[in-house]
C-alpha cells in the first residue's frame, strides 16, 4: 500500500518519540524518512530496525564521541545521533573528511549528509564497505551495496556532481515495518506507565492523528 510523504513523516516522528528519542531527534528522523521516501528509498524499514535495536537502551551508548573516528561508547552508532553530529560539524568537512565508526541502519545517515552538503554548498560523498553515495542535498546517486547495516562511514567533499532524483510524491513502506512503527507510535498516546514515563511517552508530548 502506498502512503503520502506526510504520512511517512508523521509515523516516523511518533515512532521515534515512542521509542524514547528526544523531541528534536524525532523531528530530524521524520524529516530524514521523508527525504529518503522522496528519492524512492524505504526508510521506514530501516527506522523500524533501528528502533527495535535501541529500544530500552541508553541513547548515550549509541551517540558519537568526537575523535579521529567518531565512535559510540556501546560500539555501534545510531545514524540519527551520528547525523545530528554531522550537522553540527558540517563546516569541518571543508577542511577534512569526517569518519564514523560502525553504524546501525546507516542508510538513515544519508539525509543528514544531504543537509550538510546544502549547508556548506558542496557536494558530499559518503562511502562505506561495498558502496557509496553522492549528494548535493537534492540529488542522490547510489553505487554498490546501499550499506544498510553495521559498517563504518566516511564523509568527504567531492567534485563530482550527483544525479538529480525524480521527485516522488508517494512512499511504499514495507507493511511489517509500518506495523512495527505504529506499535512504537502508540506509546506516545498510551497512559503513562513506569516504562513510558522513563522514555518520555504519554501526556503532553503526543500529537494528534489529524
Amino acid at each position: 500500500m502506498s502512503r503520502s510523504l506526510n504520512e511517512v513523516e508523521t509515523i516516523a516522528w511518533k515512532a521515534t518519540r515512542g521509542a524514547g528519542y528526544p523531541w528534536g531527534i524525532a523531528e530530524e528522523a521524520a524529516a530524514a524518512i521523508r527525504w529518503l521516501a522522496g528519492r524512492g528509498i524505504d526508510g521506514c524499514l530501516q527506522l523500524a530496525s533501528l528502533l527495535e535495536r535501541t529500544d530500552g537502551s541508553k541513547l548515550e551508548d549509541w551517540s558519537p564521541d568526537p575523535g579521529e573516528v567518531w565512535s559510540a561508547p556501546g560500539g555501534v552508532l545510531c545514524p540519527l545521533m551520528a547525523g545530528a553530529a554531522l550537522s553540527d560539524h558540517a563546516r569541518q568537512l571543508l577542511q577534512r573528511p569526517l569518519e564514523f565508526g560502525q553504524m546501525a541502519s546507516s542508510v538513515l545517515f544519508l539525509p543528514f549528509a544531504g543537509w550538510a552538503a546544502a549547508r556548506i554548498g558542496a557536494n558530499l560523498q559518503v562511502t562505506w564497505s561495498g558502496g557509496s553515495s553522492l549528494t548535493d542535498g537534492v540529488g542522490l546517486a547510489l553505487q554498490g551495496d546501499p550499506g544498510w547495516d553495521l559498517c563504518g562511514v566516511m564523509v568527504a567533499v567531492s567534485g563530482d556532481v550527483p544525479e538529480s532524483c525524480p521527485g516522488a510524491s508517494r512512499a511504499f513502506p514495507d507493511p511489517q515495518a509500518w506495523d512495527r512503527l505504529n506499535e512504537f507510535a502508540r506509546r506516545v498516546h498510551a497512559p503513562a506507565s513506569e516504562t513510558s514515563r522513563r522514555f518520555g511517552a504519554g501526556g503532553a508530548d503526543g500529537i494528534d492523528d489529524d
